[in-house]
Formats: structure tokens, sequence, C-alpha cells
């Protein structure tokens, strides 16, 4: 019979219980390790989302063509902020400028996965403090947009227009320049901002949105038009000097330069059927050589078209060969199918310009006339004493008519 060892005994209860302690330690030290490493790789995941999320909305700065930056994101192309995370791939209302969606939805297969973080938690999107928030970790990741919506959306273009060789325009010619800006409006729709430089030419525009815009300065009597695309950054005042294409404004009056001759209302005309107020005469609404608005205006409020023409003074210094006339006239509509054209009667006859359909406030509107309709000759000095400017519209008021008469000696 084979002889048992009794010193080759099994493990003890306490052996056992040691093993299964020290296991368990390892273990909970593993996953805990485990639980670190997931935390940390969701919370770089969180950050990246939020990165694109932030670049969807302002752009990515990096990105450019000729040097140019060419990336705005949903402000570039709306003119404000989102009002949620949504509208950054989905167009929120027929919007004309929206050109999304602003990212490709790389984060999940779950199509609302780009809000929410990598715990599963919705982001907090604050447009007002341009900031989006992560609460997944137990504490705050926040991706801050801009210091502030307000560099974003309230920037300031300016600029000063001089001629070729860099002559102002001064206080004769200034309100002969259109300084026109394109922008978002923030409503999903285009706005033309213009605006009149001052005597040395100096203009400014605020609350413009970051973005690439189109700036165009037109000096309406000769038509010279200046186009740029301007590069709006946040937090900026974008400055620029510009000059246009000829040497209008070096010399005035003698050696063969161009001259300019303003005329405005001094009595009533052939036609007199527009409702006067803020004035005894309709002549007297319109003759400021500043608009004053609703002060004094002319108007028309019915769905049919009337008219006004005025005598003009005559003319007391120009002279010379007469290169142009341009009549001008202040109008803002009553009604959205207000309607206006400048009108001009010489020799008995009257002519109108293009028709346009006027802004909600007052804002300028031309024609120019490079010869007399009537004859298709160069305008002599007697048919312009006795001409007549006036307006033909209906819905729409007016504050202010005159012409300008360009020419050489």
């Amino acid at each position: 019979m084979k002889k048992i060892n009794k010193n080759n005994s099994g493990f003890t209860l306490v052996e056992v219980i040691l093993v299964i302690v020290i296991m368990g330690i390892l273990v909970s030290t593993a996953l805990n390790s485990i639980t670190n490493i997931s935390n940390t790789v969701k919370v770089e995941q969180t950050k990246k989302e939020m990165d694109i999320l932030a670049k969807s909305i302002v752009g990515d700065p990096d990105l450019n063509n000729n040097n140019v930056r060419s990336d705005f994101g949903f402000v570039g192309d709306v003119g404000a902020m989102p009002n949620s995370l949504t509208e950054l791939i989905t167009n929120p209302g027929g919007f004309t400028t929206w050109n999304g969606p602003y990212f490709t939805n790389k984060f999940s297969q779950i199509t609302d996965d780009y809000s929410k973080d990598a715990w599963g938690n919705l982001y907090v999107y604050n447009g007002v403090n341009a900031t989006i928030t992560s609460v997944g970790s137990g504490t705050n990741i926040i991706r801050r947009i801009a210091p502030s919506a307000g560099d974003l959306l309230y920037n300031q273009v300016s600029g000063n227009i001089f001629d070729l060789d860099g002559t102002p325009p001064g206080p004769d010619y200034n309100d002969s320049i259109q300084v026109l800006l394109t922008t978002p409006d923030g409503s999903g729709s285009i706005s033309i901002l213009s605006i009149t430089p001052d005597a040395g030419g100096y203009f400014t525009f605020d609350s413009i949105a970051i973005g690439n815009h189109l700036l165009e300065i037109i000096y309406e009597p000769l038509n010279d038009t200046t186009r740029r695309f301007l590069s709006i950054t946040p937090n900026s005042e974008f400055y620029t000097n510009y000059n246009l294409s000829g040497n209008y404004w070096s010399v005035t009056g003698s050696g063969g330069a161009t001259d300019m001759e303003t005329l405005r209302p001094n009595g009533s005309g052939a036609c007199t059927d527009l409702t006067s107020s803020g004035c005894s005469n309709n002549w007297e609404c319109v003759d400021e050589a500043t608009a004053d608005g609703l002060s004094s205006n002319v108007y028309e409020t019915s769905s049919s078209f009337y008219s006004d023409t005025y005598q003009i003074e005559n003319h007391s210094t120009g002279s010379g060969t007469i290169d142009s006339l341009v009549i001008y006239i202040s109008c803002e509509e009553t009604n959205s199918s207000g309607r206006i054209f400048t009108r001009i009667r010489t020799n008995g006859n009257n002519y109108d310009g293009s028709e346009e359909n006027p802004e909600s406030s007052f804002s300028t509107y031309s024609t120019t006339y490079t010869t007399n309709p009537s004859s298709s000759s160069a305008w002599t000095w007697a048919e312009i004493d006795n001409l007549e400017v006036g307006v033909y519209l209906r819905r729409v008021r007016c504050t202010q008519v005159y012409v300008e008469v360009y020419y050489t000696n």
C-alpha cells in the first residue's frame, strides 16, 4: 500500500482569501486605469467635436484663397449667431444666404450626435456669450467661440475716397458719391447699406458682421465705380484709402477741368399734384440743401402715379461746355408697392428716369443726362435755366430734389 504524505496539504482558507483580495485589488486598479483612460479619450473627443462646432459657426481662419481668408462659417453667411446648433445643419427658415450644412457629421452614425458630448449629454450652446459647454465629464469643458458675440457682429468698415491724384471730393462733390456695402442682414437676406462720404472723403459703416463683403464706390456724374471685396475679421476696424480712376477734383473752374454747380427748386412748375407736409408750397418741401426727412416733404399714398415738377434756380457760376446733368431725389416708400421715377421737363416735354422701388427710409436716387433728351444734343445754359425737375411716384414721400450741372470751361 502507498504511503500518504500528510505534509502535502492544499491551500488554507486564509491563503485563498488572501489571493482573492490581491486579485480584487489588481482588477480594481486595472478598472480604474481603464476608466481614467476612457475619460481622457472622451475629453479629447469632446474637445475635438467642440472645435468643429465652433469653426462651423465662425469659420476656419486657416482657410484662405490668395492670402485672403475664405471661411467665416454661419456668421459670415447669415450675419448673426445661430439660435441653436441645429441651424448649422438645417436651414432655419428659407434663408437665402445660408450655405450649410457647415460640417459633415463625422461624430457617429447617430443623426443628432453633433449636439452631444462623448458621454451622451447635450452641449449647452450660448450665442450671447459665444460659448459651447460640455457637462458630461462632471467638470464643465468650455469652448469659447469668440471673446464675445460683439466681436463677431459689430465690426467697423471705414475709408477715405480720393480721385486719382489723391484729392478729396470737398463740399461740392461729396454728395455725388455713393458708397454701398453689401452684407447679410442677419435674417437670411442681403442688405445693401448706403452712405455719402464727408467733404474729406471719409465714410464709416458700423455693426458689420465678419465675412467677405462687397464694397462699391460710385461717383454718380461719370458712373465711375470702384469695387472691392473686404475680408472683415473679428473685433476689427477695417480702414482703407480708395482712389477713383480720374482726376476729378484736382482743379476746378479753369484750365479745362470739370466743375459743377448745384441748382435747387425755387418755384412751382407745370405740375403740382402731390400733397405737401410741413410747408406752404410743394417746392419749398424739397428745396433744402440738407434733406430734412419727415420735417417737410411731398407725398402720394394712393396706388396711382402723380407728379410734381419745380422751377429751379438760374445758373450763376457755370460756363463753357455742359458735360452732364444729374437729377437727385431723396425718397422713401409709404407702402411696399411704392415706386418712383425722377422727372425733368425741358422744351415742353417730360422725361423720366428708371423706375425705382424705394427703401423704407429716405435714400437718394438719381438719373444722369449727358445730353438733352429733347434734342439729343449737348445741353445749353438757356435750357438749364428753363429746366424743371421733379418726381413721378405712387405711395412714396420725397423730401429733397436738386440737380448738379457738370461743365468744362
